[in-house]
């Protein structure tokens, strides 16, 4: 008879948490199959996920990609209706499926102790062995039948890990797919931003994927990372800049103020993992760009100087810049830059 073991939850990241309960189960019983099921709709509790299904499947397939007796079931998370996942149908569907299987499902002691609250509660124990991962200083006061392993958990939760991403508890394959899809980074920036900052960043954002989808839309994704990104820094007080920047052409920038998009590329390298080469460049360029811009940094420094809150004052004849910038960017571009620039001289 196979063990089948059903692991439910929203994974929004998965963890290494998340893995030493695998590694729990699979040491206390025979695991033949290992079926992980991120929810859509979690019936008791009101948050919803903030990577989409297809992200979270992906992750969770990185993350378990060399255990062989492992696989996501996107049932739950890909359904198209928006209605609860109930735990009590998942199961139901497996029970078909596999109908001479012993079937385990696997909850932390948070769960268990509500067990009675779930939909059916009573036809999932017909149906599935209970499997409760608990920490070694929980106290349980539940008669409901279950096997008991205690772990030492990982002290991290899935909602600090999407405000910070931390390396030393992500896989880090799925540490890199956070970064270079722009998981989160509503998460990431909101704390570090005033709302004047950050209302800011969305209307930067806005423009330049505007600008983006008529110039060239395969770089979609790293438009709206660099956008999102660019002013992370621009907030920091001189002695943090200086500690994110230290070796910098003093003739280039010759204030700290001019820094803010070196050191926003520094910050989120060193915190958010963001790795890509033309995503970090653009940020570092939007407040004094190269001589040689690529396109993307010609998107983020016209987006940053033509958002909507821009006055006369900063921009002459904003509308037609970008109306310029969506036919010819860089001819936009040199003349938006001779403009700026001029400010400052």
């Amino acid at each position: 008879m196979q063990n089948i073991v059903i692991f439910g939850g929203v994974f929004d990241p998965p963890h290494l948490g998340h893995l030493s309960i695998y590694k729990a189960v699979s040491s206390h019983i025979n695991v033949d199959k290992f079926i992980i099921v991120p929810s859509k709709n979690p019936p008791l509790k009101s948050y919803k996920p903030t990577a989409t299904a297809l992200d979270r499947i992906n992750m969770l397939k990185l993350m378990f990609k060399q255990y062989k007796n492992v696989s996501v079931d996107g049932r739950e998370a890909l359904n198209k209706s928006n209605s609860v996942s109930y735990t009590i149908n998942t199961l139901r569907h497996f029970h078909t499926k596999y109908p001479k299987a012993r079937l385990y499902i696997v909850v932390g002691t948070d769960r268990y102790v509500d067990f009675k609250e779930w939909k059916s509660w009573q036809e999932i124990l017909k149906l599935a062995k209970l499997i409760v991962v608990k920490r070694s200083d929980d106290k349980i006061k539940t008669t409901i039948p279950a096997t008991l392993i205690t772990i030492n958990p990982v002290p991290i939760s899935s909602s600090s890990l999407r405000i910070l991403p931390n390396i030393k508890y992500l896989d880090k394959h799925v540490c890199a797919y956070i970064a270079s899809h722009g998981l989160y980074i509503n998460n990431q920036i909101r704390p570090i931003m005033s709302k004047k900052r950050y209302d800011h960043t969305l209307r930067v954002t806005k423009l330049a994927l505007e600008i983006t989808t008529v110039i060239n839309k395969k770089l979609l994704s790293q438009c709206y990372i660099a956008a999102m990104y660019h002013d992370v820094a621009k907030e920091f007080n001189d002695k943090k800049v200086l500690s994110l920047v230290v070796k910098y052409d003093h003739q280039r920038f010759p204030t700290i103020h001019t820094l803010h998009g070196m050191a926003s590329a520094q910050y989120i390298k060193r915190f958010f993992n963001v790795e890509d080469p033309m995503v970090l460049n653009a940020i570092a360029n939007h407040v004094v760009p190269p001589k040689k811009p690529t396109i993307l940094d010609m998107i983020i420094y016209c987006a940053d100087k033509l958002e909507p809150a821009r006055s006369i004052k900063d921009v002459s004849h904003r509308l037609d810049y970008i109306k310029l910038a969506k036919r010819n960017l860089k001819s936009a571009y040199i003349k938006l830059y001779q403009e700026t620039n001029a400010h400052y001289n």
